[in-house]
């Protein structure tokens, strides 16, 4: 009897101890956070014995963040750093049921929040820690840094093509089609398609619907590959191309990325603005934007420059990007983010 109770003693204790973490400089770890009905995710690449760790807070919703897991990015910033790519609830490679009830932003909020709980937690409470959102992933660090105290818990906040404000981002979005593309007609430009875009957006001028805002984006996103000076970029091309080179599991990634992008929360978000909470701000910013932007253009950038009370805050243009200026103008990219995080972690 005594064996058996020393036994159950030992397995209690040994199955509470914490989990064996890496500490190095080419660390490659996968785990998942469990959270609200999901398991979520994360790929941590890089240089954990930095201490520093940069949160990829990806577009969407529903995408993933296995895309930005690149080999430039790797050889840039992953030597310096540790990278961490959480694929959000339903989006990537993460599990769980559909869980309808909790797919809505103040729940990813939270997610993210146990995100970085769980990287202090494994890698050291000391550990450094910075968040970058893209797209989608800005409205949602948006919300992250402008509840209750969170900013408190990351060092840096980094907005690449990200959107704060959805109203405002529509409407942004309908002016450059306008403007852009009546400067490619008038340069005898792909007439034609400029031509479409210009009369739906004459049809539309603003108070928009979820399928207007939908179409908009659609346009935005043809439009971006009129303009010969951006360096173009595949998004989806890519994700088939690099969830087949890592084996990630592509009938999830499809099923969460269908699932997420039809989902009924889209309505929501599309009301959905923190410009008027931006004043809460006062971590440091790098605002990172494309000049060729139609998506999120980069007058949503200025609009956070303008209303953060953050001290330190700082905002570039790619000359050669539209939506994906970690992709199109790498160099620029890792250049901003690496002097960024060793200036504030």
């Amino acid at each position: 009897m005594q064996r058996i109770i020393i036994g159950f003693l030992l397995f209690l204790l040994f199955s509470c101890q914490k989990e064996k973490i890496t500490i190095g400089t080419n660390v490659f770890e996968t785990f998942y956070l469990e959270n609200a009905g999901a398991s979520m995710r994360l790929l941590v690449e890089g240089n954990t014995a930095s201490h520093t760790f940069l949160i990829i807070v990806h577009g969407g919703p529903g995408t993933g963040s296995f895309v930005y897991d690149t080999q430039y990015i790797s050889q840039n910033i992953e030597n310096k750093y540790a990278v961490v790519f959480w694929d959000q609830r339903n989006a990537g490679a993460s599990q769980g049921n559909s869980n309808g009830n909790n797919l809505n932003l103040p729940q990813m909020t939270d997610d993210l929040k146990k995100v970085i709980e769980l990287i202090k937690y494994r890698y050291g409470q000391n550990s450094s820690v910075f968040i970058l959102g893209h797209s989608f992933g800005g409205l949602l660090t948006a919300s992250f840094m402008t509840t209750d105290q969170n900013q408190s818990m990351v060092k840096g906040w980094i907005m690449v093509d990200g959107s704060h404000n959805y109203p405002l981002n529509d409407t942004l979005t309908r002016l450059m089609l306008l403007k852009v593309g009546q400067q490619q007609i008038d340069s005898n430009k792909h007439v034609s398609d400029w031509q479409l875009i210009i009369s739906y957006c004459n049809a539309h001028p603003g108070n928009f619907t979820l399928k207007e805002s939908d179409q908009l984006e659609n346009y935005a996103e043809k439009a971006e590959t009129y303009i010969p000076e951006v360096n173009q970029f595949n998004l989806i091309a890519a994700m088939e191309a690099i969830s087949i080179e890592d084996d990630l599991p592509i009938t999830s990634i499809l099923f969460n990325y269908l699932y997420s992008g039809n989902a009924g929360f889209n309505a929501a978000l599309a009301k959905t603005q923190f410009s008027s909470l931006l004043y809460k701000v006062v971590t440091p910013t790098l605002l990172l934007y494309g000049e060729y932007d139609f998506i999120c253009p980069k007058e949503l950038g200025e609009d956070i420059l303008n209303r953060i009370t953050a001290a330190e805050k700082k905002m570039v243009i790619s000359p050669v990007s539209g939506h994906n200026l970690m992709f199109q103008d790498e160099v620029l990219f890792c250049n901003e983010v690496n002097d960024f995080i060793a200036k504030y972690r």
